[in-house]
């Protein structure tokens, strides 16, 4: 009988010694920072999801190529990519090989009949937004010493948001 109690008495002091773990433990996640402040007030964590919003709040358009533009990045005729640049507004088109006479679509790649447009710093929009044409047409046209694209109703938008959206009309162009 002895025994027995022995044994109840060891298996009771053993339950407790577990049972009361230090509160304090050393490996486990524990904000202290109400009492001494956050010690990396600069390296914040965040948790959950964060939610991206458009800077931009209403649709605009402009006309690309009127006085004051200039088209920097024409070295020859055979270019695969065409600039217009006003201030700090800054205007691209990329195709895949050397533009040619027709009608290119624009799109999100470029390929035979399509090319990409973007566009940086819109006017009476946030500065620093990149804007990517979603739709409408470049017509091209160029000869041995000069290349011209008519921009026809081109529609952009950011790349996380539909709206709003930039229509941008006119022309870009250059000549050796």
């Amino acid at each position: 009988m002895k025994n027995y109690f022995t044994l109840i008495g060891l298996v009771i002091v053993l339950n407790v010694t577990f049972s009361c773990k230090d509160k304090n433990d050393k490996g486990a996640i524990s904000p202290d920072y109400s009492s001494t402040g956050n010690p990396y007030p600069n390296n914040q964590t965040v948790t959950g999801s964060t939610t991206f919003t458009s800077p931009a709040t209403q649709n605009t358009s402009f006309i690309v190529g009127d006085i004051g533009w200039s088209n920097p990045s024409c070295i020859s005729t055979s270019s695969t990519g065409l600039r217009a640049q006003k201030n700090n507004i800054d205007v691209i088109l990329s195709f895949a090989s050397a533009a040619t006479n027709g009608t290119y679509a624009i799109s999100s790649n470029v390929g035979a009949g399509s090319c990409v447009l973007t566009a940086y710093n819109v006017p009476d929009q946030p500065a620093g937004v990149y804007w990517y044409g979603k739709g409408g047409s470049v017509i091209i046209t160029t000869n041995a010493t000069s290349i011209s694209a008519k921009l026809v109703n081109v529609v952009c938008t950011q790349k996380e948001f539909n709206f709003p959206q930039v229509l941008i009309s006119g022309a870009i162009g250059c000549s050796q």
